[in-house]
């Protein structure tokens, strides 16, 4: 019975709501540095693992530090309803963020880049309660994990620079989610700005099909896919934020 409560805090832990865009931006990544060309399965899947294990980092690092301040005012969540802990958060949190780091390298990305998104998620994480600028990290948080996807697709190919329309495409995701955060700051006791962010979240699935659209790829009915279960999983209540 403890194992099954432990087991449903963890998930809740990591809003698994979000997971689907994870796919969604590594397709995007791929089409910026190979078009509409179908990315081989074990590369692409390799690429999704790193992103879940730096997103798992960032969801269980974030229900850890914001402890005591869900305590007060979420005390369904996790941690104040005594699911998990947060020595147990710690001790995954780490582990997903050296794995990601370990798949990053293994995939041919570059060890900096991986890095700094370790830096980024960790920054934001502590200063997100603190200052309302924190909505940039939340945006860098996104952009280098595509640029840290692109790469290791790039290095795949042979190339050491990563091209042009990948820059492009991690700026735009950069932007979207800076939105998604800023909506996200005024969400608490208003149910309209809640429903506005799940809306968003689900919507970075529609973001990357039109960008996948861009190139031709047929990817972007995968992402249109995923659009309608992250919707299906928001409407289950799956959490999101």
């Amino acid at each position: 019975m403890h194992d099954c409560r432990l087991l449903r805090g963890v998930l809740r832990s990591s809003r698994p709501a979000n997971i689907p865009t994870l796919f969604t931006n590594a397709a995007a990544a791929w089409a910026s540095v190979r078009g509409a060309e179908l990315p081989p399965p074990a590369l692409y899947g390799g690429v999704v693992l790193m992103g879940l294990c730096f997103y798992l980092y960032g969801m269980w690092e974030n229900d850890r530090v914001d402890a005591r301040w869900d305590a007060a005012r979420y005390p369904d969540r996790p941690v104040p309803c005594g699911a998990v802990s947060v020595s147990v958060l710690r001790l995954l949190s780490l582990a997903a963020g050296l794995s990601g780091l370990v798949l990053n390298m293994a995939l041919g990305g570059e060890f900096a880049v991986g890095a700094l998104l370790l830096i980024v998620i960790s920054l934001y994480n502590v200063f997100h309660k603190l200052w309302s600028g924190s909505i940039v990290l939340m945006g860098l948080c996104r952009g280098v994990w595509v640029l840290a996807a692109g790469l290791a697709f790039a290095r795949s190919g042979g190339e050491s620079v990563p091209p042009p329309a990948l820059l492009w495409y991690a700026f735009g995701l950069f932007l979207f989610t800076c939105v998604i955060s800023a909506v996200a700051r005024r969400e608490a006791g208003r149910p309209r700005v809640q429903r506005a962010v799940t809306v968003l979240l689900s919507g970075m699935c529609l973001f990357d099909a039109v960008w996948l659209l861009s190139f031709g790829s047929l990817l972007w009915l995968g992402s249109v896919l995923l659009w309608a279960g992250t919707r299906l999983l928001q409407k289950l209540g799956c959490r999101a934020t």
